[in-house]
């Protein structure tokens, strides 16, 4: 028997057996890395979901985020401080959504949510909060949405009249 032939034969399975284990670790820490993603995104889906139920189960909370939105400087008092907490909420949430996004996140997913920001952003009371508040957001996340309010179409999000049509 020839010792270093058995030597050699086992030092090419063991090398092997790295290879494998080291392409086995590699798939799992994708495999978890994707998960932590999609999970990650689920609960920032969940805190906008909670904004929105909070909205629709509270008839002044909708109130004030109606008037909000369509003129901001006209609120006044309390009204400024709860319709600023409700958009600091939304703008949060979707701030982590957008370096989520950043991340890796689900294109499709992305883009639904950017098309519905980009309509809120078309309100003009939406704007003008944007506009007062911009300075409390990270510099390249206000300029992603100074980009969507550049873009975005006259509000029809709550069935405005369109003046195209």
């Amino acid at each position: 028997m020839n010792w270093e032939a058995i030597s050699a034969i086992g030092q090419i399975v063991g090398a092997l057996a790295v290879v494998i284990s080291l392409i086995y670790l590699t798939r799992e820490v994708r495999s978890n890395a994707r998960a932590t993603r999609h999970a990650s995104m689920r609960s920032m889906s969940d805190a906008l979901i909670r904004w929105v139920q909070q909205l629709s189960q509270h008839p002044q909370l909708r109130d004030l985020y109606y008037r909000g939105i369509h003129d901001f400087e006209s609120l006044e008092g309390a009204d400024v401080v709860g319709f600023s907490a409700l958009m600091l909420a939304l703008f949060r949430n979707y701030e982590d959504m957008y370096y989520q996004q950043l991340e890796g996140v689900d294109i499709h997913v992305w883009r639904g949510l950017e098309v519905s920001f980009r309509d809120i952003n078309g309100y003009p009371g939406v704007q003008a909060w944007w506009r007062s508040r911009s300075h409390w957001f990270n510099e390249e996340f206000a300029k992603h949405i100074n980009q969507l309010q550049q873009t975005a179409k006259p509000p029809t999000l709550y069935r405005e009249a369109n003046p195209d049509q």
